[in-house]
C-alpha cells in the first residue's frame, strides 16, 4: 500500500506567486470543479529571479497549486476525472495551470490525529483496504492536498521539479523550528 503525503511546492528555490486578497480561497478550490466560470485572479510575483517549478507555489501552504503544462500532461493519465486543469499564466514562458484537486476521500483518522482550533500538528491516516487515488483531498481539511507513492514516482519518472512531499505525521512546526527539511524526497 502506497504511503500518502502532503503535497506542497518549494517556494524557497524557486518562483512563487502570491495572492493579494486571501479572501479569494474562501469559497474556492475546495473539491469543486470550477471551469465553468474561472477567470484568473489578479496576483504578485515573489522570487521573480529565480526559476519556475513545474509545481509552483501559489499561496504558501494555499489549497491549490499552480503547475506547469508538463506536469498537467504527466498528471493527466493518472488523475482522470480527479484534479481540474485552469489555465493560469504564462511566466517566463512557462504555461501554469491552477490544480484543482476535485477528488474528496474520508481517509483521516480524526481521533488519532492532532489537530487543534483548525491547526494541524500531525495527521494518521485509516487502515486502507484499497489503493487511495494519487492526488486527493480530505473534505475536513480542503487546504491540504494529499498525494501517494505514485506522485512521487510520476515526478520523477518525468523530472519535474518543485514537488514537496512532506510527512503528515510529522509536527511541522517543530520542523521549522528545528531547521529540519520538509520535504522527505530531497531530489524532486
Amino acid at each position: 500500500m502506497s504511503r500518502i503525503w502532503e503535497v506542497l511546492s518549494d517556494p524557497n528555490r524557486y518562483l512563487c506567486v502570491q495572492q493579494s486578497d486571501l479572501r479569494y480561497f474562501r469559497d474556492r478550490f475546495i473539491g469543486q470543479p470550477t471551469s465553468g466560470d474561472w477567470e484568473p485572479p489578479a496576483f504578485e510575483i515573489l522570487n521573480r529571479s529565480k526559476k519556475v517549478a513545474d509545481f509552483t507555489s501559489w499561496q504558501i501552504r494555499g489549497r491549490v497549486l499552480l503547475v506547469s503544462d508538463r506536469a498537467r500532461k504527466a498528471l493527466l493519465p493518472v488523475c482522470q476525472d480527479g484534479v481540474e486543469f485552469l489555465q493560469f499564466a504564462t511566466i517566463k514562458r512557462v504555461n501554469l495551470f491552477a490544480m484543482n484537486v476535485l477528488k474528496l476521500e474520508e481517509l483521516i483518522d480524526f481521533e488519532r490525529s492532532r489537530i487543534k482550533d483548525h491547526v494541524v500538528e500531525s495527521i494518521v491516516f485509516r487502515d486502507m483496504r484499497t489503493e487511495p487515488p494519487v492526488v486527493f483531498k480530505d473534505p475536513r481539511l480542503p487546504d491540504m492536498i494529499f498525494g501517494t507513492d505514485a506522485l512521487r514516482n510520476l515526478a520523477l519518472a518525468h523530472e519535474l521539479i518543485g514537488l514537496c512531499l512532506a510527512d503528515p505525521a510529522k509536527e511541522r512546526m517543530r520542523q521549522i523550528v528545528r531547521r529540519e527539511p520538509i520535504n522527505e524526497f530531497g531530489g524532486l
